[in-house]
């Protein structure tokens, strides 16, 4: 039983002195952007439906600024552009939770623009 107890910590002692296997720099950065790129194709795709919903009239008056914790905040022209988004909110909302469930949008926040 001594013995096995003997060649047990050794084994943990060359496991620990033993260098880390090194990984390829590439793949380093690989790892760290594919963080942040899933989030951004998943963001992408609110973007188009958004277009969608608004129409290319509206879509030229407006911008969305980021999606963030379920909140969708989107630029506005002042004046009646913001009136018209303000009235069709509820119904682009529905279109954005149909179309990007993943995006998890609950709320959308109008901010004015100049």
């Amino acid at each position: 039983m001594d013995g096995e107890f003997i060649l047990e910590q050794a084994n943990r002692k060359i496991v620990a002195n033993k260098p880390p296997a090194e990984v390829p720099f590439g793949q380093d950065i690989y790892n760290c952007l594919g963080r942040f790129v899933k989030n951004t194709k998943r963001n992408s795709r609110v973007l188009d439906v958004f277009q969608q919903a608004v129409g290319d009239e509206m879509a030229a008056h407006c911008r969305p600024d980021s999606v963030h914790s379920g909140v969708l905040k989107v630029n506005v022209k002042p004046g009646p552009y913001m009136f018209h988004l303000r009235n069709k909110t509820g119904e682009i909302l529905k279109d954005l939770q149909a179309s990007c469930p993943s995006a998890n949008i609950r709320e959308i926040r109008l901010s004015c623009s100049k």
